[in-house]
């Protein structure tokens, strides 16, 4: 047959197949609107009060217990709290990451977060990703520069088996060189996307790099391509064996009960041996980046930052609310609750000055150092004015503090502080980093009366104690007429 009639007497067969019978005394839409028009329950008048039953009280999801907090006989910790529901959240944090690196194992960190799945030297990746699949979840894995977690959420009796295949992926990883070499071309792939891309991340990377000059806090977050090309597999295997030990590690579960999670960890991480590891110490110097002809999107960018507080500081609940008094955001951010639109950086920056695209604060806290840092985006024209302005802002930090602004900036910091308990992953996630830090976990209620705590003249004695460490500054895009870190240091008031 040709195909004139090949086609045609396909289509009918297709949609003979597909075309349901006739069904009989079916309703139309006419007659099911008729019917609930007729209906003989009783019309009650809308202005007629309603039945006045006492309302229940509501149950709060956050579970009411304390974290409950076991070590492993080899040095692992398990944290867990049992929020009574059926489904769970597990993760497991690591205490590795970009500033645990060397020459030799740098961009191990980045290929990890990408081989979560890959074979063990028991199953292979597909039997991994399959075992997954089959408890209905996915796998998040993020790697910073002091941390590596790994998360999922799955039934409350799915628990022990998600713990199993992370304890197979974490402790028996089969490293094959082909795989790196799979991961090193998807990384590169990603580097050629955001060449010349300016964020909020790759700031970040050269603020570092201004201020922990040469020492591993200056390595970049971000796939570069130097970093990309000097990994390999016998990197990874080193860095593995010389980090992912376990007392680095913690298992967090919320939605669990704590003995079943401590069996289960016993069981498939209690192989993990070694000792405590701690990164090389910080080393905060202050410097001036300005990457030449990086940036493509035709705008200038300025980041000056300061060395900051470190997870244990007593000054850390001040310096949370001095970022929050700062704020800022996108010039064309839309408003609205949580946005900051009344911080300072909103209304005395953003509000103000038309050529400034963007203005914010941010900090970034480590085990024994901090950033704190005032970023700002302008056009190139007005990069002089920018760098002024983000100076007297610095300036400023140190100064008066309303009883207004502070206020609002503490209400603020306490929204972020429950809203997380919103999230089962950010509870877990929230549990899993305490333990990391303070080998404890602080309550939602605790950590507000921190905050609560914190006066005006604790917030300008951390700015004062900021501003008198050395600044650094970092430039990207169009900034050749930018001026020299020294001469924007010596309009630092506090030096």
């Amino acid at each position: 047959r040709t195909a004139a009639t090949v086609l045609p007497l396909a289509m009918s067969l297709l949609t003979r197949n597909f075309r349901r019978p006739a069904l009989k005394n079916v309703r139309r839409f006419g007659s099911l609107l008729n019917m609930f028009q007729s209906s003989k329950m009783p019309r009650v008048p809308l202005d007629e009060t309603m039945v006045a039953a006492p309302a229940k009280a509501a149950t709060s999801i956050v579970p009411a217990d304390a974290p409950a907090i076991t070590t492993l006989p080899n040095g692992l910790r398990v944290v867990t709290t049992d929020d009574k529901g059926a489904v769970s959240a597990v993760g497991v944090f690591v205490e590795s990451g970009q500033r645990f690196e060397d020459e030799f194992t740098a961009g191990s960190s980045l290929a990890l977060e990408r081989m979560v799945l890959g074979p063990t030297k028991s199953h292979s990746a597909l039997a991994m990703n399959r075992a997954v699949a089959g408890l209905g979840t996915t796998v998040s894995t993020t790697a910073s520069r002091e941390l590596i977690t790994y998360g999922a959420e799955c039934l409350r009796g799915d628990v022990p088996a998600m713990l199993e295949i992370f304890g197979e992926a974490i402790t028996n990883p089969q490293i094959n060189p082909w795989d790196v070499e799979a991961t090193k071309k998807m990384l590169m792939e990603q580097v050629e996307e955001r060449k010349d891309m300016v964020d909020e991340m790759v700031v970040s990377d050269f603020a570092h790099a201004a201020a922990y000059v040469n020492t591993p806090l200056s390595h970049p977050s971000a796939p570069v391509a130097p970093v990309v090309e000097n990994i390999s597999a016998a990197g990874i295997e080193s860095f593995l064996a010389s980090t992912f030990t376990a007392p680095n590690t913690v298992v967090a579960a919320v939605g669990v009960n704590h003995d079943e999670v401590v069996e289960a960890a016993d069981k498939y991480f209690g192989g993990m041996g070694g000792s405590k590891v701690a990164p090389p110490p910080a080393k905060y110097q202050g410097g001036d980046v300005r990457p030449y002809g990086y940036g493509g999107d035709g705008m200038a960018h300025v980041a000056l930052s300061f060395e900051s507080v470190n997870w244990t500081d007593d000054a850390l609940a001040a310096a949370s609310v001095l970022q929050m008094i700062m704020g800022g955001g996108g010039s064309f951010s839309a408003g609205g609750p949580g946005k900051g639109m009344y911080t300072r950086l909103y209304e005395q920056v953003l509000n103000k000055y038309g050529f400034v695209q963007s203005a914010m604060c941010s900090q970034v806290v480590y085990s024994d150092t901090g950033l704190f840092t005032l970023y700002g985006i302008s056009f190139p024209q007005y990069a002089n004015q920018l760098v002024a302005i983000l100076v007297e802002q610095a300036n400023k930090m140190s100064g008066p503090v309303n009883a207004t602004e502070l206020s609002r900036a503490k209400n603020l910091l306490k929204s972020y502080i429950m809203m997380h308990l919103e999230s089962r992953l950010g509870l877990n996630d929230d549990m899993g980093r305490a333990v990391v830090a303070y080998n404890q976990v602080k309550s939602a209620q605790d950590l507000c009366k921190q905050v609560d705590a914190v006066s005006a003249k604790d917030v300008q004695d951390i700015a004062k104690k900021m501003l008198s460490s050395k600044l650094s500054l970092a430039a990207v895009g169009d900034v050749s007429g930018l001026p020299q870190r020294e001469e924007v240091a010596r309009q630092i008031t506090d030096k």
